[in-house]
């Protein structure tokens, strides 16, 4: 059995005497409202934040592309490290 931290089981016996006192309804309404305003929330910062990231990403990649032009990409062979030791018959 996992064993639970102190902070833990004092947190839900509040969460059990607040429901107790203040009643279910009060309770939905207010777990209602937090998701309400978390969703709003959470909509308005991705809404500012996307633009700016987007475009400034736009326009990295236009540079980029103005630098660096669109090359394919050559592989080069390397020269091995390897030696090849020619042994003769004596």
């Amino acid at each position: 059995m996992k064993k639970y931290p102190l902070i833990i089981i004092i947190l839900l016996a509040l969460v059990g005497i607040g429901l107790l006192m203040g009643g279910f309804k009060s309770f939905f309404t207010l777990i209602i409202s937090v998701l309400i305003g978390t969703l709003i929330f959470t909509l308005i910062f991705r809404l500012l934040s996307n633009k700016k990231t987007d475009s400034t990403y736009q326009k990295a990649v236009k540079q980029s592309k103005k630098l660096h032009g669109d090359k394919k990409k050559t592989k080069k062979k390397r020269k091995s490290s390897f030696k090849v030791i020619d042994g003769g018959k004596k």
